[in-house]
C-alpha cells in the first residue's frame, strides 16, 4: 500500500465551511442557530465579520506519517522507528491497546492567522479578534480531523479502522510531546515548529495522534473500493 511506506505525507486543502449553526456552536452561542437570532447588534456583526474573514482564509497544510505498533505497555505505545519515549503516556497505552498502526500527523493553517489577529489587535477590534480566533481554533480541528479521515481511508484498505485519537495537551499526555512529534512528521516542512513552551508556530496549529486497529466486520481489504476523502489533496 502506498500509505505503508511509512514516509513522510504533506496534505494540503480546503477546509469544510461550517454553517451558522456550527459557526455559533464553535463560539458558544448556543442558544442561537442563526446568526439572525443574536439580538446584540455589536456582537452578530462582530461574529458576521469574523466568519467571513475565516472562511477566506479556511486552508490547511499537513504532514503526517504511519507507525507500526510493536507493543503496548503500561505507560507507552512503542511504535516502530520513533525515538523512545515519544508515545509514553497511561492514557494513550489505555486508548491504543488493541491498536496495530498509529498516524501521527501536524496541521496549520498558516501564519495569516496570525498576521490577521495581530492587524485586528493593533486596530482595537476585541470583539472580531476573540471570535476570529475562536474560529482558527475550530477550523484548525477541522482541518485535521480531514488530514486524519485521509488516513483512515487508506488504512480501511489494509483493513484496520480507527480506534481512538488524542493531542499532546490532553490529560495523561505531556504538552512537551510536540516538540518530537514535529520533529517525527518533519513539521518544518509546512512551516509548524513548537518554542521553548512547547506551543506551535504558528498559532493555529495542531498536532494529533490516531489509532488504528483491526476491523471487527471481517472484511478484508480487497473487499473495498479506493476511498475517496473531500477536501484534501496529497504530495
Amino acid at each position: 500500500m502506498r500509505l505503508l511506506g511509512r514516509r513522510v505525507i504533506v496534505v494540503r486543502g480546503a477546509v469544510p465551511a461550517p454553517d451558522e449553526r456550527e459557526v455559533l456552536r464553535a463560539l458558544r452561542v448556543p442558544h442561537a442557530a442563526r446568526l439572525a437570532d443574536i439580538e446584540e447588534r455589536g456582537v452578530r456583526e462582530a461574529i458576521e465579520l469574523a466568519r467571513r474573514r475565516a472562511l477566506v482564509m479556511a486552508t490547511f497544510e499537513g504532514v503526517f506519517r504511519t507507525a507500526e505498533v510493536e507493543r503496548v505497555d503500561e505507560d507507552e505505545v512503542v511504535v516502530r522507528g520513533a525515538p523512545p519515549g515519544l508515545l509514553r503516556s497511561p492514557v494513550l497505552a489505555r486508548r491504543f491497546a488493541r491498536a496495530r498502526e498509529v498516524a501521527l500527523t501536524a496541521v496549520t493553517l498558516g501564519e495569516r492567522w496570525d498576521e490577521a489577529l495581530d492587524e485586528l489587535a493593533r486596530r482595537g477590534e476585541p470583539a472580531e479578534a476573540w471570535f476570529l480566533d475562536m474560529l482558527g481554533t475550530y477550523l484548525v480541528d477541522r482541518a485535521a480531523r480531514v488530514v486524519e479521515a485521509r488516513v483512515e481511508a487508506d488504512l480501511a484498505r489494509a483493513g484496520l479502522a480507527r480506534a481512538g485519537r488524542y493531542r499532546p495537551g490532553y490529560e495523561g499526555f505531556p504538552l512537551e510531546a510536540q516538540s518530537a512529534l514535529c520533529q517525527v512528521v518533519e513539521a518544518s516542512r509546512i512551516g509548524v515548529t513548537a518554542n521553548e513552551a512547547m506551543s506551535l508556530w504558528p498559532r493555529k496549529s495542531v498536532t494529533t495522534v490516531v489509532g488504528f486497529g483491526a476491523r471487527e466486520d471481517g472484511r478484508a481489504p480487497e473487499d473495498e473500493g479506493d476511498p475517496v476523502v473531500a477536501g484534501a489533496k496529497s504530495s
